[in-house]
Parts: structure tokens; sequence; C-alpha cells
């Protein structure tokens, strides 16, 4: 026999937004799109599942979900008639269009009496353009007490058109202590100090300091070096990455191309020591000019649709014009 899923936990050093939240349901003002955005890592797709099943529990109180009544019960069960959720799908890992006209079409329906139809996109800029598009319906003429939650690490990448139809929130670490707290009975050593020094969520600064993290960071870092240093071909340093999602990769590539462009200007790059050492070793590939067009072209690219590409797809173009560009 299969156990039920528990229902979702909120992280503890976010329940004061959940709080902000609460009231607003209480006072009947709760708008019918949130867009939830913040840092890498702070729990946006933990929380707007939290969300959804608090709204939906016919017992919600400023802890969320009771845990204890016929709705809940259908929650735990994955079997909510109010309950949906849209996740990128195929190799390229985006939503498509067809996904999101048929949630449109589902928020239209009634809900029960009283209740709430909560719809979930927990990684909303995973949406290509079309999809985002024909979320506009439902964002111009929403059902009654529908509720569509959208969670996003890169709102930038989303219409305009669709986060000026969204109450926006910025999920932000307000209670450090409760961060703190739950690292270390993740069994994190000096987690304050981590913390301090982090500049992603509690969630992300777990992932970082495991094995495969760091494995995968020296992974990363190696291909940028072996690319400058003409150490290995375009094809062979593009499949030595290609596992590895590509949104991080443009990441990395975007955050060490501004480093290199602070380094040419004689600015601190606020580095860890094994990165500084990388910036030092290719910084001097390219010149002022050729690094600020190379930061621009990585902003396009986490804005565009190409974003949720294959990372060898993406890559390949990328890494063979820089290759052109250090060869003068």
């Amino acid at each position: 026999m299969v156990e039920p899923a528990p229902l979702t936990p909120c992280p503890p050093w976010l329940l004061d937004h959940w709080r902000d939240v609460y009231r607003r349901h209480e006072q009947g003002q709760l708008p019918h799109a949130l867009l939830f955005t913040g840092m890498r890592g702070v729990g946006k797709k933990q929380f707007v599942r939290f969300v959804a099943e608090s709204l939906l529990c016919r017992n919600c109180s400023e802890i969320g979900a009771c845990g204890k009544c016929d709705s809940c019960a259908q929650l735990t069960a994955g079997a909510h008639a109010e309950f949906s959720v849209l996740l990128p799908e195929g190799a390229a890992m985006n939503i498509k269009v067809d996904s999101v006209r048929e949630l449109v079409s589902w928020l239209q329906l009634s809900a029960p009496p009283g209740r709430y139809r909560c719809a979930l996109i927990d990684t909303a800029d995973a949406m290509n353009r079309n999809a985002a598009n024909s979320l506009l319906k439902t964002l111009e003429e929403p059902g009654e007490r529908a509720v569509l939650l959208l969670a996003a690490d890169r709102p930038g990448s989303l219409p305009a058109t669709i986060r000026s139809r969204c109450q926006a929130t910025n999920l932000s670490l307000r209670d450090t202590s409760a961060a703190i707290t739950w690292l270390e009975e993740q069994g994190m050593d000096d987690a304050q100090a981590h913390l301090s020094r982090a500049r992603v969520g509690p969630i992300a600064l777990l992932e970082q300091l495991s094995d495969e993290w760091i494995e995968s960071e020296q992974l990363l870092q190696k291909a940028w070096k072996d690319l400058f240093l003409m150490r290995a071909s375009v094809g062979k340093i593009v499949d030595s990455i290609s596992g590895l999602p590509t949104t991080r990769c443009l990441r990395n590539f975007s955050n060490w191309t501004l480093m290199a462009n602070k380094r040419q200007l004689n600015l601190p790059i606020g580095a860890d020591h094994a990165t500084s050492e990388l910036i030092s070793e290719v910084h001097d590939g390219l010149d002022s000019e050729q690094w600020f067009a190379l930061y621009d072209r990585m902003q396009q690219l986490y804005r565009s649709d190409s974003a949720s590409f294959k990372t060898q797809t993406v890559l390949e173009g990328l890494f063979a014009d820089i290759r052109t560009m250090t060869q003068g």
C-alpha cells in the first residue's frame, strides 16, 4: 500500500510571508494571481505549494493547513479536484502552450461555494513565450475564486504583461535565526557564518556544500578555463558539461564574465579563492569591450526561450564565438 505524501511544510524563515497571504485571505482581499520571486534557494517552490495547500484547507490558519480535514486528506492522496500543478516537461524542461491552455480552461470552472480553485506554476520562468501569452486570458478574466500561484527564479524572463497582472512578492530571509536553526538541524556546522557569506538562500546553500555540487562546480570552472586557454576543442568542452542544467551553466558563466569586467576595471570581484584564481587566469583573454559584450549576450540568453533548450544547443554557439574572440 502506498503511503500518502505529507503536506508541504513552510520554510520556517518564510512564515512571516505566509502570514501576509493569510491576512489577505481572511480579509477577502486575496489577489487572483500571486507571483513569488527571491534569491535562488530561498524556498520559492516549497512556499508556493505550502500556500496552495493551506488555502485549500478547510481549517486554514496562521500556521497553514490543518492536515486533518477532508481537503487535506485529498491533498495528501494527490486527488484534490480543486488543485492543479503545471510542471516543466520534455528534454527542454519547459512549459508548453498546450499545457497552459488546458490550465486556463480548468481555472475558468467554478469552485465550490466558499472555497478556492488553486493552480500552481512553480517554475513560471520555464514557460516559453507562447505559453506565457496564453496565460494572459486567465489573468485578464479570472474565474470565480480562482487563484494562480507562480514562482520564478528569473522573473525578468516573464513578459511584462504577465508580471503587471500579478501581485508580486519578493521572498526574503525575514527570520534569519529560523534559517540558521534549520541549517543546523540539517547538520551544517557554523551555519551562521556560512549564511552571512552566502549569496543564495538556505536551501541552495546546503546544496552548494554537498560533494556532488562541489564536483560539478569544479567541472564548470575547468570548462571555462579550457575554453579560454585553448586546452580542448569547443565540442569536447561542451560535452563535458552537457549533463548540467543550462540555467546553472549560464548563471556561472554570467557571474564570471561580470567578475572579469570588474577585474579589467581594477574593482574588487568579491569571490572565493578558487574563483579569484579562475578570473585571474582568463581575464586577459578578452579586452574590456569584449567582456561587456559577452556579459550582455549572457543576459539575453537568460531572458530568451533559448535558456530552456538543451545545454549543448545553447552553449555550442556561445563557446564557438568566445573561442573566435580569444583567437583575435
